[in-house]
C-alpha cells in the first residue's frame, strides 16, 4: 500500500514543482494558509447516531477548518459537496475525516485510512440502514486510496459512490488509479484541465484550486445522488 503511495506522492510533487514555473498560470489567491501545516480538528463536528446516508469527506492538504465556521469539510470541495447534497437529501449527513491533512502526506493518509475504515465499521454496525459516500480531495482522495484497501468486502453493498477531486493515482493511468473491485464501478473522478496534480498535461497550479466551481460540484453531487437512490 505505502510503496504505491509513495510513488503518487513523488510524481505529485514533481508535477506542482514544475508547474509552479509555468508562465501561463493566472496568480495563486493570497488565502493566508501555510501550505503543510495540519489542519485543527474539532471532535464536536463528529455526528453522533444514525442516519440514512453519510458522506465521508477527507480534506485536501491544509484546507482551512475554521472555528467560527466554514471548512468543517474542507472549503474547497467538501463543504459544497456536503451542504449541496444535504439540501436535496434531508436524511444525509457529512463526516468529516479525523486526519492532519499536513505535509506529512504518508503519516497523514496513515492516520485518516485507519480512521476511515474505522468509521465505516461502527456506522455499519451501529446502524444497520445507513449507506455511504466517499468524498476526497488531493491528499484526501489519497486517503481514500488507502482505506479502500482495508474496507471488509461485506461493506461494499453499502459504499454507494466515491468522488475524487484532484487525485494524484488518476495521473498515473487506469491500472494505478483504480479502485478494488467491487468499488471501482462506482466512482467518480473529477481532474481540471490543467490541474498538474491529476492531469497529466497540467501545468498551472491554479486549477487544483477550482473544484469548488458549481460545475465540478454539481455534477459530484448528482452522482452522489444518484449512487444513493440506486
Amino acid at each position: 500500500m505505502l510503496s504505491s503511495h509513495l510513488l503518487a506522492v513523488s510524481l505529485m510533487s514533481l508535477a506542482l514543482a514544475a508547474a509552479q514555473g509555468s508562465d501561463n498560470c493566472p496568480e495563486l489567491p493570497d488565502t493566508g494558509v501555510t501550505m503543510g501545516e495540519p489542519v485543527p480538528m474539532h471532535p464536536e463536528h463528529i455526528p453522533g447516531g444514525c442516519s440514512d446516508f453519510e458522506i465521508l469527506v477527507a480534506r485536501g492538504t491544509s484546507e482551512p477548518n475554521y472555528e467560527a465556521g466554514g471548512g468543517k469539510f474542507g472549503i474547497v470541495v467538501g463543504d459544497p459537496v456536503v451542504s449541496n447534497t444535504t439540501l436535496k437529501l434531508p436524511g444525509a449527513r457529512g463526516y468529516p475525516v479525523q486526519y492532519p491533512a499536513s505535509a506529512d502526506i504518508v503519516g497523514g493518509t496513515i492516520r485518516g485510512s485507519l480512521d476511515v475504515v474505522n468509521r465505516l465499521r461502527s456506522q455499519a454496525a451501529a446502524c444497520p440502514n445507513q449507506t455511504f459516500s466517499l468524498v476526497g480531495y488531493s491528499q484526501g482522495a489519497g486517503v481514500m486510496h488507502a482505506a479502500a484497501k482495508d474496507i471488509p468486502i461485506h461493506l461494499y453493498s453499502r459504499i454507494k459512490s466515491l468522488v475524487m477531486f484532484g487525485d494524484g493515482y488518476h495521473r498515473l493511468g487506469d491500472v494505478l488509479s483504480r479502485f478494488p473491485v467491487g468499488l471501482n464501478s462506482k466512482v467518480m473522478q473529477v481532474c481540471a484541465d490543467g490541474d498538474p496534480v491529476c492531469d497529466r498535461d497540467g501545468e498551472c497550479v491554479f486549477y487544483h484550486l477550482t473544484y469548488i466551481r458549481p460545475n465540478y460540484i454539481n455534477s459530484a453531487v448528482d452522482f452522489i445522488i444518484r449512487g444513493f437512490n440506486g
